[in-house]
């Protein structure tokens, strides 16, 4: 099977610069690079350090595709103008250039990672036997969006991350047959829940974080989507019962009316009750999670799935979170605390918070059930057996759309 995978106009690939999607396709080809099932063509921007680290795959072509464009700002100007217009419209210059290469070459499958809006161009510019699948990561081609039946229509397949999000896609097109779930992965080999009581100190002492506290940590995105005030608000007022509690918070603002909002609901708390740490190297995370006694994640927005949570599952914490988007189907039945996001979560939270502390025991069982269903839900290995397995059978009865 001779596939290409179209990464996004952001990032390069491989994940020099990080990123969730780009991540996720590094794991498809390390496995590919230990299998050797098929050859992977992928399409990414330019970057020096990417074209270097590339050449370590044997089994993978990479295109690297220039992105210059000195119309950068008027022809991103001309696709918001659009997008608030209603009118069906992508100019890209990495897209253009993919295009122009991807004409060189037959493919079985063309995958485009999380770029709807490639899907027509694409469609237009290239054969009509060529199958296109879409591997959408986020809520972008629901009933609210106005080009999603279009695009629906001119891919065959479209991989959603999540049973909400694949939901979601079958409401908004008439061809719901297209719709296939694909967890995204992790290596669960790097959130081991290892017990090293050193390793455990060492890190505490480089972060500061105080002996015999009980550790609530949140990381990600610093942001009132992500709940962060919210769980602020909840851990101040359980404080107060129990000052052996220590919140930790890690990640970077959103904005600067995130900043504000939050360092306003930390001004209420004493300086000896928390600690803000600035957004760390990914490969650095596992050793920061291991150090929580619980890890809350209580998210307002619809996740579409919830990496954080599939790593804190991983790591074999306990896990307070909401339930909104795809995050109760990712923590299933009795591996973390699953709150609704009504007018009383902020109390239910300080409850749950002070639940946790009070009873090891039940942090151990969510823990392990926690990590037990990460292994069988979210581990890289077979990640790319199922994209195998997605493709083949779409590919068997479909009709690929004339435009």
């Amino acid at each position: 099977m001779n596939i290409a995978i179209i990464g996004t106009e952001k990032k390069p690939l491989p994940a020099v610069r990080g990123g969730a999607v780009e991540t996720l396709v590094d794991l498809l080809v390390k496995e590919n690079e230990q299998k050797n099932d098929m050859h992977l063509d992928l399409y990414s921007i330019e970057d020096a350090q990417a074209q270097r680290q590339s050449h370590a795959f044997k089994n993978t072509t990479f295109h690297f595709v220039s992105a210059y464009d000195p119309f950068r700002r008027m022809r991103g100007f001309a696709n918001r103008l659009c997008a608030k217009l209603h009118v069906r419209f992508c100019s890209h210059v990495f897209l253009n250039r993919t295009i122009h290469l991807l004409k060189k070459t037959h493919y079985d499958w063309i995958i485009v990672e999380n770029r709807p809006l490639f899907i027509p161009k694409l469609r237009r510019n290239l054969s009509h036997r060529t199958r296109l699948a879409l591997h959408l990561h986020n809520d972008t081609l629901s009933c609210d969006c106005f080009y999603a039946r279009t695009v629906i229509a001119r891919c065959d397949l479209v991989l959603s991350v999540s049973s909400y999000i694949e939901k979601r896609v079958k409401a908004a097109g008439a061809h719901a047959d297209k719709a296939r779930v694909l967890y995204n992965r992790i290596d669960t080999r790097l959130f081991h829940p290892a017990n090293d009581p050193r390793l455990q100190l060492r890190i505490r002492q480089q972060c500061g974080i105080p002996e015999k506290r009980q550790v609530v940590l949140y990381y990600g995105r610093l942001n009132q989507g992500k709940g962060v005030p919210n769980l602020i608000h909840a851990f101040f007022h359980a404080w107060h019962k129990n000052p052996a509690l220590y919140l930790v918070l890690l990640g970077d603002y959103s904005s600067k009316k995130d900043q504000i909002l939050i360092q306003h609901a930390l001004g209420r708390l004493p300086g000896s009750s928390y600690l803000l740490l600035h957004a760390i190297p990914h490969e650095e995370l596992p050793a920061y999670l291991l150090q929580a006694d619980m890890i809350a994640l209580p998210s307002l927005w619809n996740e579409a799935f919830g990496l954080t949570i599939a790593e804190s599952m991983a790591a074999g914490k306990a896990v307070i979170t909401t339930n909104v988007g795809a995050i109760p189907e990712l923590i299933g039945s009795d591996s973390g605390i699953v709150l609704p996001t009504d007018q009383f979560m902020e109390r239910r939270l300080t409850g749950a918070l002070l639940h946790c502390a009070a009873s090891p025991k039940l942090r151990m069982r969510l823990g392990a059930n926690a990590r037990r269903t990460a292994l069988r839900r979210f581990r890289a290995e077979g990640y790319l057996d199922e994209l195998i397995e997605k493709l083949n059978h779409a590919g068997k009865g479909s009709h690929l759309p004339r435009v």
